[in-house]
């Protein structure tokens, strides 16, 4: 099993963006993930600002920092309705020099049940309109029989695993790749002080030659701020686990 990102969830207009991008830096595999909202980054919000000031730093930098978003809320409903608001619009045109998105991947926190059943077609016409992104499904009880129907008709994208949607449970167990042909994440409970024996578990689950990722964020944070030094743990135990594992 390879890692081929380490997400570390959380980052925000509370982070310091040099810190964070030394960090990025320092261990390429790494992946900033934001998360946004309506009524987190609307234009003239903090966090709209800070994504701009990251964005452009990220453009500057002589390394290849892979971020991500993650939207949620009024936001990731309007986007499988078919209508991408503003701001996450302009967010997703963010590039670097070379001309490939800033934020390459995008995850689409929508949850049925709390929120309405997305439509098939709109999802698919609406992904259609930023195809140089990568865009990522949670996959969970509520969400697999719609998730199955985009991977039915031919749509790439990729699969994370995570049956606490974001709450940071740990699972009793660790479920094994339900797409073969897609990257699957792993999230739920992830913390640097486990991560090593999680790798274990989910090791175990998958394929000898299969690529995943995984996912932190409520375990990487002190009172709802993002920590850098617990990301860099996190980051510095899951590459001690892969090369334990080469």
């Amino acid at each position: 099993m390879k890692i081929k990102y380490i997400t570390c969830s959380g980052a925000d207009e509370n982070t310091n963006i040099p810190h964070l991008l030394k960090l990025m830096e320092d261990y390429p595999i790494g992946e900033i993930g934001i998360q946004i909202s309506a009524d987190k980054a609307a234009k003239e919000m903090p966090r709209y600002e800070w994504i701009l000031k990251i964005a452009e730093a990220i453009s500057n930098s002589k390394s290849n920092i892979n971020a991500a978003l993650h939207v949620n809320k009024e936001w990731v409903q309007e986007f499988c309705a078919g209508f991408v608001a503003p701001e996450l619009d302009r967010f997703l045109g963010l590039k670097k020099k070379n001309g490939s998105p800033i934020f390459n991947r995008v995850q689409l926190n929508f949850l049925i049940g709390r929120e309405k059943t997305p439509s098939l077609d709109k999802v698919i016409e609406t992904l259609k309109l930023f195809p140089k992104h990568r865009f990522i499904f949670s996959y969970n009880v509520k969400n697999a029989s719609f998730i199955k129907q985009i991977y039915d008709k031919g749509v790439v994208f990729d699969n994370l695993y995570d049956f606490s949607f974001g709450e940071g449970h740990e699972p009793e167990s660790r479920g094994p790749i339900v797409f073969s042909d897609r990257l699957q994440g792993y999230a739920g409970g992830l913390s640097p002080d486990n991560i090593y024996e999680e790798l274990d578990k989910i090791n175990k689950v998958v394929p000898k030659d299969a690529e995943i990722y995984i996912d932190a964020q409520r375990h990487l944070e002190d009172n709802e701020i993002f920590n850098i030094s617990k990301a860099r743990k996190f980051i510095s135990s899951a590459l001690k686990w892969q090369e334990a594992h080469v």
